[in-house]
């Protein structure tokens, strides 16, 4: 009998299992992959993420596989362009752009170094259930086709947008709003300079972020409704998205594309009940919302942290699972409202209101607002302490600088 069986090893999952491994509870952490693994990811991982992993003494592994730091970050508006590192959370101030292939292996080793046992390759089929209540998983190896049964006094679900728990536990969906952009990536090698950019156009949204290995992933997000056009062409549309930038063709033409497009339209905004009986959901399998921000990665820990700390009351008897897991829920919900709305307004592809662009530009020479403005894109500051009518209204009245 498992304290908890986490479905999902990938940043919520992996990081949640390690948690409560450490804290000596007997943990079971499966996933149909076998890792090292990719999977579909904006590779953005803000201060706030990079933190929880500082707290758990996991980044120096991410640095060790040569995950550099960002010096800085920048947002390219066109004709303002806002350069800085953002609000330090915890002591850390620069963000990193890790292939996924890397920071879910080392989230995973942690775990099992923590005394998780990792059923990999491994499909889960069915949930078991008892007197209304989630009580275990039923699955089998990919590979031998071997049945696996597991029993446990709770299951996560972190599985992701397309979660098997959600859907066996009939989780509902709230606060949903449709898809707002399509993107698709890949990844470039002799891209100078390397930096770390978003390039916001009306109609498009451009990134190019430094990964592993000396690559530059680069990303390209357009509406929606614009996906089979955009598809039928696929590397012409990509191609010609870039030259919104000035000067990103040929820094791109210079270097050498070395893999092959990734992208996706299935891109949905939403929460689920992410608790009942037996049973809770983290990371993308509770809330899910479009890329443009890169806040996925550092929400997925942030939660990870918070139903650990739950289930741990629970698993003491200091408190009862409705309540802890409610509680979770709540805590969950507002730690990622700011990044909703903000995610809603840059997913939109709208052209900036000129009160916020010449916010923008008064904002340029200030090191610290621009860290600021950076931080609500990271999630440390909140949405209104820094787009409030008031705060705009102060930082382009004549003297505000002085």
């Amino acid at each position: 009998m498992y304290d908890a069986i986490v479905v999902g090893a990938r940043c919520a999952g992996a990081a949640l299992a390690m948690l409560l491994a450490r804290r000596g509870h007997r943990v079971a952490l499966v996933d149909r992959a076998v890792f090292p693994s990719d999977t579909l990811s904006t590779h953005f991982l803000w201060q706030r993420g990079a933190a929880r992993l500082q707290a758990w003494g996991v980044l120096d592994r991410l640095l060790a596989h040569g995950c550099e730091p960002l010096a800085h970050l920048s947002v390219d508006f066109g004709p303002v362009t806002l350069r800085g590192q953002g609000t330090a959370v915890d002591g850390i101030q620069q963000t990193y752009c890790p292939r996924r292939t890397v920071l879910d292996t080392v989230l995973v080793d942690a775990a099992v170094a923590a005394g998780a046992q990792l059923f990999d390759g491994c499909a889960v089929d069915a949930l078991e259930w008892s007197d209304g209540r989630v009580t275990g998983i039923r699955g089998r190896q990919q590979r031998s086709g071997t049945r696996l049964q597991l029993s446990g006094r709770v299951v996560v679900g972190a599985d992701g947008l397309h979660s098997t728990v959600a859907r066996q536990v009939a989780a509902e969906t709230y606060q949903w709003r449709a898809p707002l952009t399509c993107v698709y990536y890949a990844y470039w090698s002799g891209i100078q300079p390397r930096q770390a950019v978003f390039h916001p156009r009306p109609g498009r949204l451009v990134l190019e972020w430094p990964t592993n290995a000396g690559l530059t992933c680069i990303y390209v997000a357009w509406p929606h409704a614009e996906f089979r056009r955009f598809r039928a062409d696929l590397e012409r549309n990509f191609l010609a998205s870039l030259a919104l930038v000035p000067g990103l063709p040929d820094r791109v033409a210079s270097g050498h594309r070395e893999t092959a497009f990734r992208g996706t339209a299935d891109l949905p905004n939403q929460y689920r009940t992410s608790h009942g009986p037996g049973w809770a959901l983290v990371g993308d399998a509770g809330h899910h919302k479009d890329p443009a921000t890169g806040l996925g990665m550092s929400d997925a820990f942030v939660s990870a942290q918070l139903l650990a700390d739950a289930l741990e009351l629970v698993f003491a008897d200091r408190r009862s699972s409705a309540t802890a897991l409610a509680a979770y829920a709540r805590d969950r919900d507002a730690a990622t409202a700011d990044g909703l709305r903000l995610t809603l307004r840059t997913a939109a592809l709208a052209p900036v209101p000129e009160p916020v662009l010449a916010y923008y530009a008064a904002a340029a020479g200030e090191p610290d607002e621009v860290d600021l403005i950076l931080g609500v894109m990271g999630g440390a500051v909140r949405f209104e302490d820094v787009y409030s009518r008031g705060h705009i209204s102060a930082a382009l009245s004549p003297g505000s600088r002085a």
